[in-house]
């Protein structure tokens, strides 16, 4: 007889997801990672201009990788993000929602 596993349940949405302007081209996005056995993590990102607020996917990372850097983005622009765990059953819902107003062209928090 062959004993068939079941598949794992949907893993724990990440928390505590934090976005930081770094320049005027970056973002730096941290979040503490869920539990229940997570392939990776997807990254999301609605435009501030967008009025339906519409996430799209720009990326993703690894199991156990709790960052991400997002330079595809424009000066004087808000952006907002949210990451979903996931695995072999689907994603987890998504995690908090930041948010980031990047600074104009020649006003630097930092150097590029």
């Amino acid at each position: 007889m062959i004993k068939r596993s079941s598949p794992p349940g949907l893993p724990s949405a990440p928390t505590d997801l934090v976005a930081v302007a770094v320049g005027r081209y970056q973002v730096l996005l941290a979040w503490d990672e869920g539990a229940g056995g997570p392939f990776g993590v997807r990254v999301e990102r609605a435009a501030g201009n967008d009025p339906c607020r519409r996430f799209l996917d720009i990326g993703g990372v690894a199991p156990h990788v709790t960052a991400f850097r997002d330079g595809s983005i424009k000066p004087r622009a808000a952006y907002f993000y949210r990451v979903h765990a996931w695995n072999a059953s689907g994603d987890s819902s998504s995690s908090n929602v930041a948010e980031v107003t990047l600074q104009q062209a020649g006003k630097d928090l930092l150097p590029d």
